[in-house]
């Protein structure tokens, strides 16, 4: 067996912010879109608290359509990348879903079982395998009037797209130019999925950049800090002298006294 392996095969999850890094080029594979079916709630709910190297999560993403195909190209890749270089050089393959948890080490582990078998000798990483587990209800799309907007099943007028977020102009809103910037991905509010916040507030920032002047960022986490659709949101609303707008834009009710007596 060689002193260092040929092959070297990292599993990981996107929503971590915390690639692989090598001093050569890796190959990338992104298999977060695919191989764990929403609709397939009453199987995948059982296999949330597994991870990719348990034979039921294994079983699952490998039984989904086009998965031997997906495994075997990527092998015949590696094996082609290697013959074209020389024969020492360590090739990187990097595999990520959202989490890093089910799906890409599913896949590694298949990439390298294959790999394996053609007598190429290979390491495989997990880097996030063992993070803490943040895992919703898919669904909840279903019942969820921004994720309907997101998939398109819902009237919404879109000012903004990106590949991670919408920008929307709000039912009601409080004044001209008031917007809501969501995530494609259902989070049910700031805390729950610190990444997923930071991207969207990224792009509240850069929406409010190009608005420009003064204006609020604001979010709420929780019914008695106002917030009222449990789909994350933050409302990027511009500011003017004359606006007259008290956050959070309701009337203050201050508490009920007590009765005399009772103090």
């Amino acid at each position: 067996m060689p002193a260092t392996p040929q092959v070297v095969i990292t599993s990981y999850g996107a929503r971590w912010n915390d690639p692989p890094r090598h001093d050569a080029p890796a190959l990338l594979l992104n298999v977060s879109g695919q191989m764990w079916d929403p609709a397939a709630h009453a199987v995948t709910q059982g296999l949330v608290p597994l991870t990719g190297l348990d034979d039921p999560v294994r079983e699952h993403v490998l039984s989904t359509p086009g998965a031997t195909t997906l495994i075997e190209n990527t092998g015949r890749e590696i094996v082609a990348l290697r013959e074209h270089r020389a024969s020492d050089h360590q090739v990187h393959l990097d595999v990520h879903c959202w989490y890093g948890r089910h799906r890409a080490p599913a896949v590694a582990e298949a990439i390298g079982a294959w790999l394996t078998e053609q007598g190429i000798d290979v390491e495989i990483v997990h880097r996030h395998i063992g993070r803490p587990l943040i895992h919703r209800d898919p669904t909840v799309s279903e019942t969820c009037v921004f994720c309907r907007i997101v998939a398109g099943t819902e009237p919404a007028t879109v000012v903004r797209e990106w590949d991670d977020a919408l920008a929307i102009v709000p039912r009601g809103g409080v004044n001209a130019g008031h917007t809501l910037v969501i995530p494609r991905r259902h989070v049910d509010n700031a805390v729950v999925d610190p990444a997923v916040t930071a991207a969207t507030m990224a792009r509240a920032a850069e929406l409010g950049a190009e608005i420009g002047g003064d204006l609020n960022l604001i979010t709420s986490a929780g019914k008695l800090a106002t917030q009222t659709v449990f789909h994350l949101h933050i409302h990027v609303l511009p500011r003017t002298a004359d606006d007259g707008l008290l956050l959070p834009w309701t009337p203050h009710q201050q508490p009920t006294p007590p009765p005399a007596g009772l103090n």
